[in-house]
């Protein structure tokens, strides 16, 4: 099993220019907007203690944070915005879905189908591609931290790993994501990272076709430059 977060590309660039950082502090926003809607509890909400961290990550203040939460609830305005999934197919094989947030649905649709247009790509039905995916809760380490003792211990939440470089992945249940950090911040296990992702059930491999493998990095990231998407997976090997 191996994750392909897009988020995990953006989080890691050294270097965002005003304009780009500005968009994405909107996005991360959008996501605690998302999440708080269902429970305003980080503690017990796994996807708004995410969020947060996301948040935190850049800087975003913790007096925003609330603000927002309480938004999410309708404790200081009206909250007409939608949660959105769309998912795509394109022409290389390649299933995408993209995740976001928005306040006019149609307009949104609209103009992602724009860009998919330029791709040769399309919508898809409800849950036609969604079904190649896994929600996942999903941890990076460092790859010397993991030895086969911790590993037992990890046995009851743990249902996966991956190697990647110099970092072991490991995969859990949402539910079971922040107990797993627990347990390795017990142990003085340095968790590099703590994502919720969606997972590919099954892989299309086209690193050997590098031209299709740019078209579709070019799509995913404008997907991503859309003020509306926060989020896009692929099964991209």
């Amino acid at each position: 099993m191996a994750g392909h977060s897009h988020w995990a590309q953006v989080k890691h660039k050294k270097a965002i220019v005003d304009k780009k950082r500005s968009q994405l502090i909107a996005k991360l926003i959008n996501a605690i907007l998302i999440a708080a809607k269902e429970n305003p509890d980080p503690q017990n909400n796994p996807k708004l203690r995410n969020a947060i961290e996301r948040a935190k990550d850049f800087g975003v203040s913790q007096e925003t944070i609330e603000r927002n939460i309480k938004k999410a609830q309708g404790q200081l305005e009206d909250v007409k915005l939608e949660e959105i999934l769309l998912e795509i197919y394109t022409p290389f094989g390649v299933g995408l879905i993209a995740k976001g947030l928005t306040d006019n649905k149609n307009r949104t649709i609209s103009e992602i189908k724009h860009i998919l247009n330029k791709y040769e790509s399309k919508l898809a039905e409800p849950g036609s591609v969604l079904w190649m995916f896994e929600e996942k809760g999903v941890i990076e380490i460092d790859k010397n931290l993991l030895s086969d003792e911790i590993l037992v211990e990890l046995q009851d939440y743990l249902e996966d790993f991956d190697e990647k470089d110099d970092k072991i992945i490991l995969y859990t249940s949402i539910n079971n994501l922040y107990k797993l950090k627990e347990i390795l911040e017990n142990k003085n296990i340095n968790v590099l990272s703590t994502e919720i992702q969606l997972i590919p059930k099954t892989y299309v491999n086209i690193e050997n076709n590098k031209e299709v493998l740019n078209k579709i990095n070019d799509l995913i990231e404008e997907l991503l430059e859309h003020q509306d998407i926060h989020e896009v997976y692929s099964n991209i090997k």
